[in-house]
């Protein structure tokens, strides 16, 4: 309900994670390219979506009359983030954690698109959520697929 009545903030914040996925699929290359060639492709085309998925978000909310505003923080991201750090000892590698934390994100974004997708008023949105919805569940399957590719089977994990 509080997304559906400031459906501009809720825009504008929508745009800068589409940015801050972007940036991170740009990361996860940047950092562990070279360690798994198999990331490299389908990264690049992720960071392709997601400047996409930004261009289109700023459609929605220039149509509204809305604009960019600042980004806030993202604390669950930051808490996920320091989880993994603090697992450090534990033995699991650094790109695991990346990828399981990546998957998780996209798995929450999906889930909060659909919640979305089922609440707004305006039509053409509705479509445009249910459809990201769709990409972030592909997203989820990718980060996952890598991790299952690189560390092996996670079915107990996810």
């Amino acid at each position: 309900a509080q997304a559906v009545d400031h459906l501009d903030a809720t825009l504008a914040d929508h745009a800068h994670c589409e940015l801050k996925a972007a940036q991170s699929a740009l990361s996860l290359l940047a950092r562990f390219g070279g360690e798994m060639e198999s990331m490299q492709a389908p990264h690049v085309a992720l960071v392709q979506e997601e400047t996409e998925h930004f261009a289109q978000v700023m459609t929605h909310l220039s149509n509204r009359g809305g604009t960019l505003t600042l980004p806030g923080p993202d604390e669950y991201v930051a808490e996920l983030r320091r989880a993994g750090n603090e697992d450090r000892g534990s033995g699991h590698p650094p790109l695991l954690d990346r990828l399981l934390i990546s998957a998780l994100i996209e798995a929450r974004s999906c889930e909060r698109f659909k919640v979305l997708s089922e609440h707004l008023k305006d039509g053409g949105l509705r479509l445009f959520y249910r459809e990201l919805m769709a990409s972030e569940a592909r997203h989820f399957a990718l980060f996952r697929g890598l991790a299952e590719e690189r560390f092996g089977e996670l079915s107990l994990i996810m």
